[in-house]
């Protein structure tokens, strides 16, 4: 009985295989995916060189005092504009004073010894060896009214050039000792802007070349600046070059060390661009679809700058090839693709204002 049970379900079994085995299998093809494609453009864009820089002022010191003393009057108030030799502090130059006047009289007495000695010269009653003694006393003297007339000098202290005190670091009454600083002066007029450029970009600089400057404090706002001079050394731990922009500061907007954004003009390129909204990411990667013989294949891309909505494309994607922007979805190498028209899915206006090409208009 067990045997029978067995050799009826074998038989159920073959017949069960036999029947599914011989039936037609129904194609299971996905459709093809419905696409939109744009052919590559070619359009000029401007080598650029970007880096950050610091602003300096075209000349900016620490006003310090070279004399101790007991500061008199203070004759600036900060932020004040002021002309080169602009008297701003002055100290007790009493002491000062009476030095001078005493090194007066101590070359005018050494002068009228040597004028008397003129008069005997010719007389033969004073001897060379005593004219000598006179003469250098004389100019002993001159050199000692000299120094006495610098040291009171030292008691004022000027502005070496024109430019912008900044916060007073002392107050009238107070004692300062030599070499304490008093203020700060800049000149604003003109700003400084120090930044790096990689070694590999030095065939493609030179005194001249615009340079535009962002900074944070004025998002909205782009200054314009020129390079002035590329230094005689590359640095070779980095393997950079210092160079130096001068832009005209006159606003005063900005100040001397603020982090700065530059972007160094090198000359005009043609880029090959696409749409970059068919450029797509998986992980560090780029890639984009390219349509052939109604036939998707993906291409990793290298891009470079974008512009209004286009991307630049280095490598990856020639210029007679067509790129699908829209219908992505579940694409693959491989996947059959209809490709559609649609003017306006294939370049929007801020695009089309890149190219400058009309407005797409819906009819």
């Amino acid at each position: 009985m067990k045997k029978a049970v067995v050799l009826l379900i074998a038989v159920l079994a073959g017949l069960v295989w036999w029947w599914t085995g011989s039936a037609p299998k129904k194609s299971m093809q996905r459709p093809a995916s419905v696409v939109n494609v744009v052919a590559p453009r070619q359009a000029e864009l401007a080598s650029e060189i970007e880096g950050v820089g610091t602003a300096q002022a075209r000349a900016s010191i620490n006003l310090t005092s070279e004399v101790d003393g007991r500061l008199l009057s203070v004759n600036f108030k900060e932020g004040d504009k002021v002309k080169a030799g602009a008297k701003l502090v002055a100290l007790d130059d009493r002491i000062a004073r009476a030095q001078l006047a005493r090194a007066d009289a101590q070359l005018a007495d050494a002068r009228a010894a040597w004028e008397r000695a003129q008069q005997l010269k010719s007389s033969e009653v004073l001897s060379k060896a005593e004219a000598d003694t006179l003469q250098a006393g004389l100019l002993s003297a001159q050199a000692d009214r000299d120094a006495a007339a610098s040291t009171l000098a030292d008691y004022t202290v000027r502005a070496p050039f024109a430019g912008v005190v900044g916060l007073r670091r002392v107050n009238t009454g107070s004692y300062v000792k030599s070499g304490d600083v008093l203020t700060t002066l800049d000149d604003l007029d003109e700003l400084e802007i120090l930044f790096s450029v990689p070694e590999k970009h030095l065939g493609q600089i030179a005194s001249g070349q615009t340079i535009f400057v962002e900074s944070s404090s004025y998002p909205d706002r782009v200054f314009d600046a020129h390079l002035s001079q590329i230094d005689t050394r590359v640095d070779p731990v980095n393997r950079t070059v210092t160079v130096k922009a001068t832009m005209t500061n006159t606003e005063r907007l900005l100040l001397p060390g603020q982090f700065l954004n530059v972007r160094l003009l090198t000359g005009n390129r043609l880029a090959l661009m696409i749409p970059e909204q068919a450029v797509l990411t998986e992980g560090a990667s780029s890639f984009a679809y390219v349509v052939n013989d109604s036939t998707a294949e993906r291409r990793e891309v290298k891009t470079g700058v974008r512009e209004q909505g286009w991307v630049e494309v280095l490598s990856g994607i020639a210029l007679d090839e067509q790129v699908i922007v829209n219908g992505h979805a579940r694409l693959g190498t491989g996947s059959k693709v209809d490709v559609r028209e649609d003017a306006s899915a294939l370049m929007p206006d801020t695009q089309r204002a890149f190219l400058n090409e009309p407005a797409f208009q819906d009819q």
